[in-house]
């Protein structure tokens, strides 16, 4: 099992942007492989100030289950649905097996 975390970074705004992500799961349900999809709202001390910061958490069933959903079309549809809230630098990824 692959699992795969991303803190996403927004520029701090009063949108809910635990809410704006949440509107991707339709898109990331119809990709094969995904065990679980999990949203958090990120409270870190660590933040910096001028940003408001979501994690992601995804487990696939496998390393070829990570890559199809990188390379799947939906995937880059449910990325589109916040890319222009992205602060800079945008976001962190750590992927592991476990």
């Amino acid at each position: 099992m692959i699992r795969h975390i991303v803190i996403i970074h927004f520029k701090k705004s009063s949108l809910d942007y635990l809410a704006l992500l949440e509107k991707t799961r339709p898109l990331v349900n119809q990709i094969p492989g995904i065990i679980s999809y999990k949203l958090y709202k990120n409270d870190s001390g660590y933040v910096p100030d001028d940003v408001s910061s979501v994690g992601v958490e995804i487990f696939f069933k496998n390393k070829n289950a990570l890559d199809t959903f990188m390379n799947h079309p939906k995937h880059d549809e449910a990325n589109a649905i916040f890319e222009k809230y992205l602060a800079d630098p945008p976001y962190m990824v750590l992927t592991h097996e476990v």
